[in-house]
């Protein structure tokens, strides 16, 4: 994690930006369920909640997010207090589980960052076995937020699909077309430098009226059908070439099945099993 030149100050609301309330919100949503389901003593509950938070939202993204922010000399020590304080947070709810990690982990975090907190710093605990469970405020909470970063994500990962589908390098620019109801595109709107830093992709448009690009190609989420334009990026050519050759492996494998299937000596004598698998691939 990039926290050189760390800096202790005290945080205000203008110093967040969405993807830091994003993360604030889960990380009060998972405090508060894991201070429940462990007074409960459901460990794989809370064990599944801080694994998921920990991997999957700061790991996989929030830390991806922020790469910009902390190579941004003027960005650089917002975005490291926010990240040091969600980083503190997160070792004390870990702590019950990996209790050795955690604290060679909070000594590191003692060094780099002595003082630290959301949102006025102060003295870490000498020790994560002394240190204070967290309690996030409810208020941090906003549910909104954590759908339209849930959306934003669900749509990354459908371009980076297409970007391997296609063969195309992450290095290539992608634009992106979006076709949805004005709220749903004002949120895009709101993230769409997001798709620049994650998925290197362009967000061109969004809205209701937006058309499907020639050569595009397509995926389609719960409220938002997305267009990717190809043309030039791909020889489309060879890729319709390459698709009528898979037309054509499963037509062959549709009419192998179907002569398996009317075949009754097969259907009488072969495992049940074997008979079930041949259906379920038609």
């Amino acid at each position: 994690v990039n926290l050189e030149g760390y800096t202790p100050a005290p945080l205000s609301e203008s110093d967040l930006t969405m993807e830091d309330r994003w993360i604030l919100s889960r990380l009060s949503t998972v405090a508060e369920e894991m201070t429940t389901v462990l007074s409960r003593y459901q460990i794989d509950v809370a064990t599944r909640a801080i694994r998921d938070f920990t991997w999957n939202e700061f790991c996989d993204w929030y830390l991806e997010m922020i790469k910009p922010r902390l190579w941004d000399e003027e960005q650089k020590p917002a975005a490291q207090r926010v990240l040091v304080g969600v980083l503190d947070a997160l070792l004390r709810l870990l702590q019950p589980f990996v209790p050795f990690i955690t604290e060679e982990l909070w000594q590191r975090l003692n060094e780099i960052a002595p003082e630290r907190g959301l949102f006025t710093p102060k003295k870490g605990a000498e020790s994560i076995m002394i240190a204070a469970w967290p309690e996030p405020p409810k208020d941090w909470q906003d549910p909104q937020l954590e759908k339209r970063f849930e959306r934003l994500q669900e749509m990354i990962v459908a371009v980076r699909n297409i970007r391997a589908v296609y063969k195309i390098s992450p290095a290539v620019p992608l634009q992106l077309f979006l076709r949805c109801e004005s709220s749903v595109a004002d949120d895009m709107q709101n993230v769409a430098g997001q798709f620049d830093n994650l998925a290197k992709t362009l967000l061109e448009s969004a809205g209701a009226d937006v058309q499907r690009p020639s050569g595009s190609a397509t995926f389609s989420l719960n409220d938002v059908d997305g267009f990717i334009a190809l043309e030039g990026i791909i020889d489309l050519e060879a890729e319709l070439e390459r698709l009528r050759g898979e037309a054509e492996k499963l037509e062959k494998h549709i009419t192998a099945s179907e002569k398996k299937l009317a075949n009754k000596n097969f259907v009488d004598r072969a495992p049940a099993d074997v008979v079930a698998g041949v259906q379920e691939t038609l």
